[in-house]
């Protein structure tokens, strides 16, 4: 399951401290991996981070959990925009370790 959290840029500070909280623990931020882009980033609000998280359906709702104080809707359109632009991040990142590698 792939996922798109909406923190308002306000809430940084409290969101930096959940995804740095116990990088050992399991289920945590850092086990799970994570990426953030910004509104501007990606055509979104630009007063709001964009928290993407994808594992099981457990896993993520569980990080939904530790987010719900901080979160704000994020519309279906902008999710699967900003989970199309990582994906070919991905692709590319992927794609030049071959170049290098193969």
């Amino acid at each position: 399951m792939k996922k798109v959290f909406g923190i308002p840029m306000e809430k940084k500070k409290e969101l930096t401290a959940l995804l740095e909280a116990d990088p050992y623990e399991k289920g945590s931020f850092a086990m799970m991996g994570y990426k953030l882009k910004d509104g501007n980033q990606v055509g979104g609000d630009e007063k709001v981070i964009y928290l993407y998280i994808s594992g099981d359906d457990e896993k993520v709702g569980a990080a939904g959990e530790k987010l719900k104080e901080l979160r704000v809707d994020v519309p279906a359109e902008l999710e699967e925009k900003i989970i199309g632009i990582i994906a070919e991040e991905e692709d590319k990142a992927a794609s030049g370790m071959g170049d290098i590698f193969g």
